[in-house]
């Protein structure tokens, strides 16, 4: 199943942690939508990624092939269960073709800035997988 990341699952160490059974297959793009940040995870002490529509912006990420017990793992590191995010479906732009893609959106976006090292560690799995560098400043501008 083809997933989209485009907050801290973009990491590839914390990827293969949470989701051992996911290939990165690249730098996509999410035509349409923006990034925000919300204070859905209350333990987190600041904001975590989220996305909305918006057809003047762009969001770029890492499309992974993923396993149906890989999505069950996110799911429980996204709190789906409790309601913190849900499974969605949009589509991408990978290797000049648009495909489907699961996301993960916030079920009450409440919004609160990132911290600076969490913005690193989205501006560093980016970078990893081939996202353009000006997405991966306008990450690094965020904190």
């Amino acid at each position: 199943m083809l997933y989209f990341a485009y907050g801290s699952n973009m990491d590839p160490e914390g990827m293969r942690e949470r989701a051992p059974g996911a290939r990165s297959l690249g730098a996509a793009r999410l035509a349409g939508w923006r990034l925000t940040f919300t204070a859905d995870a209350p333990d987190a002490g600041f904001g975590v990624p989220h996305i909305e529509p918006d057809e003047n912006d762009e969001v770029w990420g890492v499309l992974w092939d993923a396993t149906e017990d890989d999505l069950m793992a996110l799911d429980d590191y996204e709190g789906v269960g409790l309601g913190a995010y849900a499974r969605d479906v949009v589509v991408i732009s990978h290797d000049g073709r648009d495909v489907e893609a699961i996301v993960y959106l916030s079920l009450t976006p409440s919004y609160q800035r990132p911290a600076k090292d969490f913005v690193e560690i989205l501006a560093r799995g980016a970078e990893a997988h081939g996202v353009p560098r000006r997405y991966v400043e306008k990450l690094r501008r965020l904190a």
